[in-house]
Formats: C-alpha cells, structure tokens, sequence
C-alpha cells in the first residue's frame, strides 16, 4: 500500500483491470486493511445534513442565479436589447458547469416532475432532441412559447441539452426569429426549474433529519459519486474514445457542440471531490472513513490528488483529444483514475461505512 501510495502522489497510474469484472489491484489492497463495522449512525445521520445544507445547498443555489442569468442574457439578444450570440453561449456553458456540478443528484426534487432529466436530456442515442426541436421550429406554434405550456414540454426539449443544439448548431439563431424566441422559453424554464431545485431542497433536507433510516443521507450521497463515476467512464469517455482510436467519434462526446465535454467531466469530478473532502466550513465523508480506515482515506487522498492533477495539465478539449494519440493516453489515465475512485467507493468506502448501496441505475447498461 506504501508503494502505491507513493505512485499516486507520483503522479504515476497503477495499472488496474475494469471494476466490471474484478475490483483492481487498488481495491484488493485496500479490502485486506478494512474495519467493518460502521461508525456511529447519528454522526452519519448529522454529516449528511451539514453535507447536504453546506455544500449541495450552495451549488443549487448557484444553479438557479447562473441559469437565470442565462435567460436574461437570452432574452436581451432575441429582443435585440444589448446582449450578443458569444455572450449568451458564455452563459449556456457557465449555466452547463453549474448543472454538472449537481448532475448525479437524480433523487429528491430532481426526482419530482422528471427535472432531472427535463434539465439534461443526455445520452440522446436516437437524435430525439434535434428532432423534436425541428418539429417544433418547422410549425412555429406562439402558443407553445406561452410558460405554462412549456412547463409540460417534453423532457427532449426542455433543457441545457435542447439549447446546446440551438446555440451550436447551424445556422444559429436570429433575433425576432422563431427559433430565437424557442430558445428563449427553453432557457426561462431551464431557469425555473433550477429555482424549484434550489428552493425545495431544504424542506426535503428535514426529512433526512426525521427518517427512521440514520444512513439515507450518506447512502444516497455514496450511491450518487459510485454511479457518476460510471457515468464519466462508460459514457462521457468510453462512448467518444471507442475501442480503438480509428473507431472515437468526436458525435458520441457529451457536448461536443460546445466542446465542454472534458470541462462536464472536471465539474462531475468536483462533485465527488467536494461530498468526499468538503471544504473549509465543512467536513466531507473522509472525516467518516478516517475514523474507520485511515489507510483507505489515505488511498482516496492520494487518488483525488492525482486525478485533480491530471486535470489540470489536460490543456485541449476531449472533442480534439480523442483523435490524438498522445492526449487520448492521458483520456485513458483519467479513465483508469475513475474506474479506481468507483471500485473504491462502492466496495471499500460502502463497507468501511456499512452500507448497503442496492440497485443502481447504471446495472445492466
């Protein structure tokens, strides 16, 4: 463990077989040194509360104002009233950043309505968004612009995935035109949506403090970091990287339109960074699996030190590094990094915490 510890802070990667089929080399070493029994469940029950009010309440928070900035700025240039095309594409991807940053949180008001996917419909293997929004354009309906109407549009069309399509495909939208004024319902109710998120979660937040289950909260924090590390893996890299190199396609990257698939990846990564190490005002859950395995704590210390590293050097866009067969290697460490960060916190962190993860919605992808 002291040697790969070492190659971790190194900034080297081990060498790790896929956690589909075996837990890695990482993982094994880690299990041998495993306290089983789970720690105190109110101190569970109090960490996710401070979790959940100190740093998921702010990112929701920041959701809301990002995205009703970007509909202001949408509004302005579809009405001509001073804001520009590049000023309001600035605003879908800050708007984007902020989405990834709470994209894992499918459940509570996420779950209510299917906001979460009415947020971010992705993956979109059938081009259902892009034809859904040309339907749309082609019948130039004024009613369907109407907010009460749109609140109930299809999930397709509703969100950053839908205004990704209208801001970056050509030719982009002209101000007074249709797809203009489209753009601008889906961007207010990409901004009303955000604002019900922010403004629910405190009240769902008290029923973690009344729920007879003093793990739902770490549970569900747990369940959210394991299924977005698989996400980034499986999807946002293994999809556009292929098999090979003469099989990536740049089509199969998350947001290739805006050539922000690598910075969606960096934003995902902070969210398990941040419920794992927390932040100057709050304790993470590393403070929890300290107490019970400081050596694992050590080992996802090092990982996060070592993947935030590599992060930061990747100076190029996932939709160019695929091809280039320098960077795509870097792709494929950044990969290896994750699938470790999934094998150590579904197997590792949920049994040094006692929990019990379930069904997860990536099984039988």
């Amino acid at each position: 463990m002291t040697s790969l510890l070492s190659a971790l802070h190194s900034g080297q990667t081990p060498t790790l077989k896929r956690p589909r089929h075996a837990l890695t080399g990482l993982c094994l070493l880690a299990l041998a040194n495993i306290t089983w029994a789970a720690p105190a469940p109110e101190l569970e029950r109090q960490l996710a509360m401070d979790i959940g009010h100190k740093l998921i309440q702010p990112a929701y928070q920041r959701l809301a104002e990002i995205t009703d900035h970007l509909s202001h700025d949408t509004e302005a240039y579809c009405q001509m009233a001073g804001s520009s095309l590049e000023a309001v594409q600035r605003s879908y991807r800050d708007s984007l950043n902020a989405w990834m940053r709470v994209q894992a949180i499918n459940w509570g008001p996420a779950e209510k309505y299917n906001r979460n996917p009415s947020m971010y419909f992705w993956p979109d293997k059938k081009n259902i968004s892009s034809r859904q929004l040309n339907t749309l354009i082609n019948n130039a309906d004024p009613a369907v612009l109407d907010p009460a109407a749109f609140s109930q549009a299809s999930i397709a069309v509703s969100g950053l995935s839908a205004i990704e399509r209208l801001l970056f495909d050509a030719p982009p939208p002209q101000p007074n035109s249709y797809r203009c004024q489209l753009l601008s319902a889906i961007s207010a109710n990409t901004a009303r949506i955000s604002q019900l998120l922010a403004a629910e979660w405190p009240a769902y937040m008290q029923q973690w403090q009344a729920d007879s289950d003093p793990l739902k909260g770490i549970r569900l924090l747990l369940k959210s970091m394991d299924e977005i590390a698989q996400i980034i893996s499986q999807q946002k890299l293994a999809m556009p990287m292929g098999s090979e190199l003469s099989k990536a396609r740049i089509s199969r990257a998350e947001s290739y339109r805006s050539a922000s698939s690598l910075a969606n990846i960096r934003a995902n990564w902070a969210f398990i960074t941040s419920l794992l190490q927390g932040n100057s005002d709050q304790p993470g859950l590393l403070k929890l699996i300290s107490r019970e395995n400081d050596e694992l704590a050590e080992t996802l210390r090092g990982l996060i030190f070592t993947t935030d590293h590599l992060l930061k050097a990747m100076d190029f866009t996932l939709e160019h590094a695929i091809s280039d067969p320098e960077q795509r290697g870097k792709l494929m460490m950044l990969q290896a990094n994750i699938d470790t960060m999934q094998s150590l916190l579904s197997a590792d962190v949920s049994g040094t915490l006692g929990i019990t993860l379930g069904f997860n919605s990536r099984d039988g992808d």
